[in-house]
């Protein structure tokens, strides 16, 4: 009887792996959108295949501590964030959908690897994309989840938030966009999570962020228990300035 290995599974490194086998369709499909794209397609197959080289070398999780993965992250998001201009230029929703599939796959990579995010936005955008697509309860929080992962590892470098005057700061958006996927999903838990997260961000935000969604929950066909948690967190910092 022939003896057979066992190999170790490392989801980590197959989900880097994953990202390359699709590479090849969504290359077609965005240079059917935007010919323009060839060298920053080329580029990001190149840095996939350097990703996938360290998973298999050091493992698909842990710190690396290599000179040059931020910088690899980096380049890899900005080609990336250059293909989601051109989809939505197009009005390829598709191919955005997919692109953000490719940016989020890089962003868990680097959290994985605990390598820092330089150039947030394009994982915001992504996680924006991800939650506008989402159809059910389950997928929602399943984006609400990515959220928190991408939140508590941007936290270092973002929290102290000093771009107050500019409201598409990625820490404002990040954090705005977490409570209304909380709020879609109607999880009373993940709700009390994601307004606690978002309190604590944007102290000076909260107050208009619950007056806002408070006017919305009042629609027909609100759950009373989400209507009733908005209320409670718009009473709570109106009731303190």
């Amino acid at each position: 009887m022939e003896s057979r290995p066992i190999a170790f599974i490392d989801a980590g490194r197959d989900a880097t792996g994953t990202l390359l086998d699709r590479l090849p369709a969504f290359r077609a499909r965005a240079l059917a959108c935007a010919p323009v794209l060839e060298p920053r397609l080329d580029r990001s197959r190149r840095g996939l295949d350097t990703l996938l080289t360290l998973d298999r070398q050091v493992g698909g999780t842990g710190r690396l501590g290599l000179e040059g993965t931020e910088e690899l992250v980096a380049a890899l998001l900005a080609d990336l964030a250059h293909v989601e201009a051109e989809a939505l230029r197009a009005g390829d929703a598709a191919l955005a959908a997919e692109n953000a599939d490719f940016v989020l796959g890089t962003a868990l990579w680097a959290i994985r690897h605990e390598v820092p995010i330089a150039a947030p936005e394009p994982v915001v955008n992504a996680l924006a994309i991800r939650a506008n697509g989402a159809r059910t309860k389950s997928e929602l929080s399943a984006v609400a989840e990515l959220m928190q992962g991408v939140a508590t590892h941007l936290a270092p470098r973002l929290a102290p938030d000093l771009e107050r005057s500019n409201p598409e700061r990625p820490w404002r958006v990040l954090h705005a966009n977490l409570a209304i996927t909380a709020i879609r999903t109607e999880d009373p838990a993940l709700m009390d999570f994601a307004f606690d997260a978002l309190d604590g961000a944007l102290p000076d935000e909260r107050a208009g962020f619950y007056a806002e969604a408070l006017a919305l929950a009042l629609a027909p066909g609100i759950a009373p228990s989400v209507r009733e948690r908005i209320e409670a967190r718009h009473l709570k910092w109106t009731a303190a300035r």
